[in-house]
């Protein structure tokens, strides 16, 4: 990636950067949306990527994303002209030309196709997003926790349907489209957070787009497991909190909050060499909490994830045996995350883990 430039080059370190910001899937599952970017990229040229200062502070901007099932994605997979719909709805809703878009989450497959947008729109792509990472509502946002509306917004579905949505209060947008995404077919291409590059200058997140290709290069550069701790430790924070095998893979039967998607369950690995600590991992949508000898050692908003220690890659989280040697690595959210606010909405309690989190006792 040259300086401010998105190449088709840089689309295999992208795609696995944002692997490592979304441990629950599969490599298999961004394919398609690869090789979609991969080819605008190469007939397009490269794309501008900047930051939201760098532009003029009235630009019109828009967050998009993929939302709903991956699986339903990959079973509906896009006509390619749905994200454009849905931006070219949002406009006409706002009143605002969008002069630039930005990722709502730079990771999973919502990394990718705003870069994909940006091209079939011809217009620049914001290096920044609202979430760091992916959080589980589309009001989990740094936007959100600025003051910025997230309506209204647009879903397009790949049958040619949309959806037009505003709400006064962010948190119905999720609970209202759940079933819209469903009839659509499981999966739709939203635009949302109509804004300018002034209010992104300081309700986004910075640099996140360019850090997913850092930490790609990395994991693509080595399959040594310390070299990639290390290296990613420069990159983004991450340190490791214990080495050891899977020995118990088990699925739980809890209550759970039932606006957010889940998927209870425990992993239980046993640290190797002297200190012989146990780590149970707590599992969602995602790994939500880590504690050692039943102390709380890392919690969501922390980007937690397992690095198979043998091969040197991130393990996806469906992929887990009993048995494998893994790596339990800890990346910091963006310190907004970390505010009182912000952690009743994705803290440890949000998914019904009521404990306090390490960073706030």
């Amino acid at each position: 990636m040259s300086d401010g430039e998105l190449t088709a080059a840089d689309v295999p370190a992208l795609t696995a950067g944002a692997m490592l910001y979304s441990p629950s899937l599969a490599p298999s599952s961004l394919a398609a949306t690869v090789a979609w970017l991969t080819d605008l990229l190469e007939r397009g040229g490269p794309l501008r990527l900047v930051a939201p200062r760098a532009l003029p502070p009235d630009v019109g901007c828009a967050a998009v994303c993929v939302i709903g099932s991956g699986a339903a994605l990959a079973d509906l997979p896009p006509t390619g002209d749905e994200f454009v719909a849905a931006v070219r709805e949002l406009e006409r809703l706002s009143g605002r030309e969008v002069g630039a878009v930005l990722p709502l989450s730079a990771a999973t497959v919502s990394a990718l196709v705003p870069a994909a947008v940006a091209r079939q729109l011809g217009v620049p792509l914001i290096d920044a997003d609202g979430m760091g990472r992916t959080f589980a509502l589309i009001h989990h946002t740094s936007m959100h926790l600025a003051g910025l509306p997230v309506t209204p917004l647009v879903v397009a579905g790949a049958t040619g349907e949309s959806i037009s949505l505003r709400v006064p209060d962010a948190w119905r947008a999720d609970a209202l489209l759940r079933a819209g995404i469903d009839a659509l077919g499981g999966w739709g291409a939203l635009a949302a957070y109509p804004s300018t590059a002034g209010e992104l200058a300081t309700a986004s997140l910075p640099g996140t787009v360019s850090r997913l290709v850092e930490a790609g290069r990395v994991l693509l550069g080595t399959r040594d497991p310390d070299a990639v701790v290390a290296r990613l430790a420069a990159v983004n924070g991450c340190r490791r909190v214990g080495r050891g095998r899977i020995v118990a893979l088990e699925h739980l039967s809890r209550p759970t909050d039932a606006t957010i998607p889940t998927h209870p369950s425990s992993v239980v690995v046993e640290q190797v060499g002297p200190d012989a600590r146990q780590l149970r991992l707590e599992l969602r949508s995602e790994v939500v909490a880590v504690f050692s000898d039943g102390s709380l050692t890392a919690a969501a908003p922390d980007l937690i994830t397992l690095l198979d220690v043998e091969r040197g890659v991130i393990a996806p989280l469906d992929s887990l045996w009993p048995g494998d040697l893994v790596d339990v690595l800890v990346i910091p959210a963006h310190p907004v995350w970390y505010s009182a606010e912000a952690l009743t909405m994705v803290g440890p309690a949000s998914h019904g883990i009521t404990l306090d989190h390490p960073r706030r006792r």
